[in-house]
């Protein structure tokens, strides 16, 4: 008994040592600059204050991680600090659930280790905290609900807990990111369809599946009928599959991400090692192994698939660290030769680790701290009830510092719903637009000129 308490309490402590070697990690990658990243990072400035202030979203959007992110605006004072210390905590604490899922399909505590380091470094990881937010702040409940499907297939004890804990964290990933959400579903539904050819008590995982598939349909139902303006993203599943099938013939997509040197050059390769693992464990008759890992396979697969339209590809080639982690944590249970589990570590962990640290030095505000500054001046000579035509890469921050609406283009319509229809030309770029007469100057800075358009 003394030696099982040991033994719990050694992997406890492991478990919070990588935890908070990962918490560090991100909250150093994430605070090096005054000012939030990407070109969506002032977005979530400007619905955390709103929500503050009103107690609604400015903007739709499925409302969870800016609900957490508020509530650590209050624990901080401070909206920029209060969402990066949120992001970096839950996207440091993914890697638990990832550790007991690699755990359970391999029996091996070092193999969940290995699953948390890759979890955390993974560059595809590293740069949802600079692109993705909300999708970051959803892969927690994603890897729980993965946990618990687990459960639910390989457990007949606790079989109606572990049913209603896997419906909760599939609730909470749609109530956070669509992207998250259709990921679930496509555990779920791959979980269900190998099964079908893996296990042989497959009837019971049908039916269990049957009712996550009717919790779905309620949720979704009435997520929709309540908060028509929050859950729109649902509505983007449909986007994707009529882009997906479409007989329009684009530009095809290079994926470089693949062949990034701080990005995806593991994907690939960790790819191919599942598909020969999933056909090994298949091959020895281990029902729970070859689900776990040719499912994870499978959707590594299908996130990379090429014939995926580009404004989607990139943000599924985002995701990949989830069936890297589960593939690479497995691969470590096969490996019984210390000197092989060394070169192993040393040749594949290794360099991913480096990849997400290379990852993370490029992540950066879209503008500079002089830009800001100049930004936040012209905010003073904006009348309020204006819309300001700007420029996507900063149109966020414009709304930020404004606290009016931003459009892309001036319509005519505009002028119907606004006191004021101003424009923000930014001096610097090659494509200067025609001024109707009648335009009137507001400000000019160094960078910017503000006009209120007649």
């Amino acid at each position: 008994m003394k030696l099982l308490e040991s033994i719990a309490h050694k992997e406890n402590a492991v478990i919070a040592l990588i935890f908070l070697v990962g918490l560090g990690f991100y909250l150093y990658i994430l605070t090096r600059h005054p000012l939030i990243y990407g070109i969506d990072g002032p977005y979530y400035l400007v619905q955390v204050e709103h929500l503050l202030k009103t107690g609604s979203l400015k903007h739709g959007d499925p409302p969870l991680a800016f609900f957490l992110f508020a509530f650590f605006t209050v624990v901080f004072k401070d909206t920029t600090l209060g969402i990066r210390v949120g992001l970096a905590l839950v996207s440091a604490l993914s890697s638990v659930p990832a550790y007991f899922y690699v755990k359970k399909i391999s029996n091996s505590q070092l193999c969940g280790y290995v699953a948390m380091v890759v979890c955390l470094f993974a560059a595809p990881h590293v740069r949802l905290l600079n692109d993705l937010l909300k999708n970051a702040v959803g892969v927690l409940f994603l890897l729980c609900f993965v946990y618990y499907l687990h459960l639910v297939v390989v457990e007949e004890k606790h079989g109606k807990k572990n049913l209603a804990l896997a419906a909760v964290f599939l609730v909470l990933t749609g109530a956070t990111h669509v992207l998250d959400f259709g990921v679930a579903l496509l555990f779920l539904t791959i979980y269900v369809v190998a099964g079908f050819f893996f296990l042989k008590n497959w009837k019971r995982l049908a039916k269990n599946a049957a009712i996550l598939m009717a919790i779905i349909g309620v949720f979704a139902a009435g997520a929709l009928a309540a908060f028509p303006s929050l859950f729109t993203d649902f509505f983007k599943g449909v986007s994707f599959l009529q882009d997906l099938f479409s007989e329009e013939t684009g530009e095809t997509s290079p994926a470089l991400f693949l062949f990034d040197p701080a990005g995806g050059t593991l994907i690939l390769p960790v790819i191919l090692v599942g598909a020969l693992f999933a056909f090994y464990e298949w091959k020895k008759g281990n029902e729970q192994e070859t689900l776990a890992v040719a499912t994870a396979t499978i959707i590594g697969a299908f996130l990379a698939f090429p014939l995926i339209p580009p404004e989607w590809l990139w943000r599924f080639l985002l995701m990949e660290f989830i069936p890297m982690t589960i593939i690479l944590g497995f691969v470590v249970s096969k490996i019984k030769k210390r000197t092989v589990l060394a070169a192993f570590l040393i040749l594949c962990v290794l360099p991913l680790i480096l990849q997400g640290i290379g990852a993370s030095g490029k992540m950066h505000p879209m503008i500079g701290e002089e830009e800001y500054q100049q930004l936040k001046i012209i905010s003073y000579y904006v009348p309020s009830n204006s819309v300001i035509v700007v420029d996507f890469r900063y149109g966020y921050w414009v709304e930020y510092l404004t606290g009016e609406d931003i459009a892309k283009k001036p319509p005519s319509e505009l002028k119907l719903q606004y006191d004021h229809v101003l424009i923000l030309i930014d001096k610097l770029s090659p494509r200067q637009p025609s001024l109707p007469q009648g335009t009137i100057k507001l400000v000019e800075t160094k960078r910017y000129v503000l006009y209120q358009l007649p």
